[in-house]
Order: structure tokens, then sequence, then C-alpha cells
């Protein structure tokens, strides 16, 4: 099930178009069961479903960018193109995130909350979003119109730090979402009810439709799991 918004009124991502994606049953049904931040008796997607893989890799905006971040192994992932979405390996610990990195994906990290900007580990550079860094800054704002998550060959990982009401489970394994409560899963849920059914053609028309040069985040909660 997906839901598209042209512009979002999400603080974080500023004005620009984003996407939910929920399984049919469970919110958390496109996302993978192995994921560290699936709450405790939830079950995530055994895989992911390619036909909507495709669509995502080829869902950008005219003359714009796209992106997104999938908990899946970052082997099973497209490698990154040109044009197309960047599909960002979204990892539960550093060494997961250089793994991800020396496999030649781009690479984010959620970790528990701490305090420095930027920093190197094994031999990779870890930078910090931008946008958790001011109250007053968005992806709309980031890389002069490129946001850094939606660079295809960028030679660090990004990192993010915890946040929500279930920050403290980060890293835990014990779940974590900031999708399980609050803004982000009222349209979470309202997704699974009310979203388009075909996703894969939606997301393509919902990109068609978007003026030249628009930002497109993909799945602001949800992934690319073959929905349950």
């Amino acid at each position: 099930m997906l839901k598209t918004v042209a512009v979002s009124k999400n603080q974080k991502t500023g004005p620009i178009a984003v996407t939910y994606r929920s399984g049919a049953a469970d919110v958390f049904g496109t996302c993978p069961k192995t994921c560290g931040l699936l709450p405790c008796g939830k079950t995530g997607a055994a895989e992911m479903d390619l036909d909507y893989v495709r669509a995502v890799v080829d869902a950008v905006p005219r003359q714009g960018k796209a992106w997104t971040y999938s908990h899946f192994p970052a082997d099973q992932l497209p490698f990154p193109e040109e044009g197309k979405t960047v599909i960002n390996a979204s990892c539960d610990s550093m060494d997961e995130a250089v793994r991800a990195f020396s496999s030649f994906r781009p690479a984010t990290v959620t970790l528990p909350k701490q305090d420095w900007k930027s920093t190197e580990y094994r031999g990779v550079r870890f930078v910090r979003c931008p946008a958790e860094l001011s109250d007053t800054f968005a992806c709309n704002d980031c890389g002069g119109g490129n946001p850094i998550c939606a660079q295809p060959h960028r030679d660090y990982v990004v990192a993010f730090f915890a946040h929500g009401p279930s920050a403290k489970r980060v890293g835990t394994g014990t779940g974590g979402c900031y999708g399980s409560s609050g803004r982000v899963s009222i349209q979470w849920h309202h997704t699974k009810d009310n979203g388009a059914a075909d996703d894969a053609q939606a997301v393509r028309e919902f990109a068609r439709s978007l003026p030249s040069g628009s930002l497109l985040r993909h799945h602001v909660v949800g992934d690319m799991g073959a929905a349950l």
C-alpha cells in the first residue's frame, strides 16, 4: 500500500514530495524481518519485492532527485546509478555501515544519540545528517538542491541519531523504529487503510506527476519488501 504526498509538512524533510509504504495487513509488512528496529512481536517481509524495487529505482522526477533507505542487506540492494533513485543501505551499527560502504552502496546508519558531528571509524568517514543539527534545516536545504542522501557516489556514511519515543531502544535489538508512534505512525496507519494497492504503478505515476526539478523522498516509513 502506497501513500503519496506532493508537498510534505514534515519538519525534517521540508516541503518536498514524499511517500509512505505499508503492508496490507500490518504497517511493518514491507520491512525486512531482519530489521533491528522492528518492535517485539512484529514480523516483516522475508524478501524484497523486485517489481516494486525496479519501479522505485526509475521513479525520479524530471530533472530532479530521488532517494530512499532500506534495511534489507546491502548486498541485495541495486548499485547506485546517476539519474536513478539512490537506495541507501540503512544500517544498525557502524561496522555494518562500513561493510555496506565497502560493497559500493551508499550507506547510512542510525545510532544511539551521541555528541559528534563528524568522525572516522575503520578508515571510513561518518557525517551526521545536517538536518539534525538545526531546527530550521531540512532535506530541501541540503546539498544546495542535491541532498547528500541523494548523492550516489559519496565518500562517507551519513549518520542519524535516534529520535522519537522509542529512541532508547535503538542499538539494543528490541525495536526503536521512529514510525512506531507519533505523527509518522498516524500517517503509516492511514497508508495501510487507504493507500494505493498497486504500489509499483502508483510510485511511477507519482514521480511523473511532479514538477520538473522536484525532490522526492521515497518511504518516510516503510521499505521494499514483498508486502505482508
